[in-house]
């Protein structure tokens, strides 16, 4: 692009870094960031998007906590997918302490509370992962915090019980889809 005589624009330095990031080419990510800074852009919710899913997707989701501190520290209000692009990261290689603590925030920063979609997702990551423990609590606190899961929201967790062989649990969780029951 600077070759032929094209100035980029954040656009162009978001779209590059969100390829990147999405191929896990997370060096191409940072090295298109750190030309952004250089040429004066200031990086927006989106570029920081991009970073944080980069560095999430190769384990390092602590390093996304990081970029997240940053964007605040440098003014920039985080969205809903920054908080989403953390849990998808801890979900695959936190604790279930992180990912409560990234819900926590979500609501403290005056973001939003977690809504049906994050709490979705998460279970989804969560059962994914192979976690079901931890996907059990996060549906317990989604119903706790008064937003009501689907069965789009509970299936993940009684087939991944079943592959568990957990069969008890598995028909628990599945009575309480068919009842319509929303209690612990």
């Amino acid at each position: 692009m600077i070759s032929r005589g094209i100035d980029p624009d954040i656009r162009s330095y978001n779209t590059l870094m969100h390829g990147y990031s999405k191929l896990g080419c997370w060096k191409d990510t940072l090295r298109i960031f750190k030309d952004m800074i250089d040429r004066g852009f200031q990086p927006n919710v989106v570029t920081y998007g991009s970073m944080m899913y980069s560095v999430c997707k190769q384990g390092q989701t602590k390093e996304g906590e990081k970029l997240l501190d940053l964007m605040v520290k440098g003014g920039i209000k985080p969205d809903k997918v920054s908080y989403q692009i953390l849990l998808l990261g801890h979900a695959t290689d936190g604790t279930l302490d992180d990912v409560m603590s990234v819900l926590d925030r979500m609501q403290v920063d005056h973001i939003a509370a977690p809504d049906y979609e994050t709490y979705t997702y998460l279970i989804k990551a969560l059962a994914k992962n192979k976690r079901v423990n931890e996907a059990i609590c996060v549906l317990k606190r989604m119903k706790r915090d008064g937003v009501k899961p689907d069965i789009a929201t509970w299936s993940p967790i009684p087939k991944l019980l079943l592959e568990m062989e957990r069969v008890d649990d598995a028909r628990d969780i599945m009575d309480k889809m068919t009842s319509g029951e929303t209690n612990d």
